[in-house]
């Protein structure tokens, strides 16, 4: 079970997020789009539990959270093995060279993350966040600062974990990047001024994903 209800956050005199309802079902790839400020990392962290709402309640039957956001949680005089060893200690996983492959860091494994470029420690934070297998993945703009290369990566290691899950791991994913992640979706959330202005999962008479998100276009363009 994951279920925003009613939840409201606010931040000094700017409410991020206002009485918003949203839930997500077993083995759901949501893709959570807007314009910044929108609301939508806020969003992500009251789902991942680092964040508690000013009123309504977030309902998580969650075990194991993978969250990744522009604060990648590493430690940048530690090498990349060790960042990720010291994660994995905490979920009782020691085959580190198992995610090291999965995310192509082999060859960076001795290096501290310090050194890497962005797109490196992108991939780093991606590897450690899906340790494990997470039944709860929480992305904030997985992409921004991946190649191509780097994407597949993602989308494979996406794959892992739902595989290990026999498809039941929920995955919430916010990003600008709906070119490359469309396609894994099973549905669509458009946020606005901290509400849910489309949802493509949203009851029988919900649209499409495609024409979800066109319309988010239309009037993003």
């Amino acid at each position: 079970m994951l279920e925003a209800r009613n939840v409201t956050k606010a931040f000094g005199s700017f409410t991020a997020l206002r009485r918003l309802s949203l839930s997500f079902s077993p083995g759901e790839v949501t893709l959570l789009v807007g314009a910044n400020g929108a609301g939508k990392s806020t969003l992500l962290k009251l789902l991942s539990g680092l964040l508690r709402p000013d009123s309504g309640e977030v309902v998580s039957s969650h075990k194991q959270v993978g969250f990744f956001s522009h604060h990648l949680f590493l430690y940048g005089r530690l090498s990349v093995r060790e960042n990720l060893e010291l994660f994995g200690a905490v979920r009782g996983i020691r085959d580190i060279d198992k995610y090291l492959g999965e995310m192509d860091l082999l060859d960076v494994a001795s290096r501290p993350v310090s050194e890497l470029s962005k797109g490196t420690q992108a991939r780093v934070g991606i590897a450690r966040a899906l340790l494990g297998s997470p039944d709860l993945v929480v992305l904030d703009e997985p992409t921004s600062n991946l190649d191509e290369r780097g994407t597949l990566l993602l989308l494979g290691a996406m794959k892992r974990v739902r595989r290990v899950s026999q498809d039941r791991a929920i995955f919430v994913v916010a990003s600008h990047d709906l070119h490359r992640l469309t396609g894994v979706s099973s549905r669509a959330v458009v946020l606005s001024g901290g509400e849910v202005a489309l949802d493509s999962g949203n009851g029988a008479s919900a649209e499409s994903i495609d024409t979800v998100l066109a319309r988010y276009r239309e009037v993003n363009r």
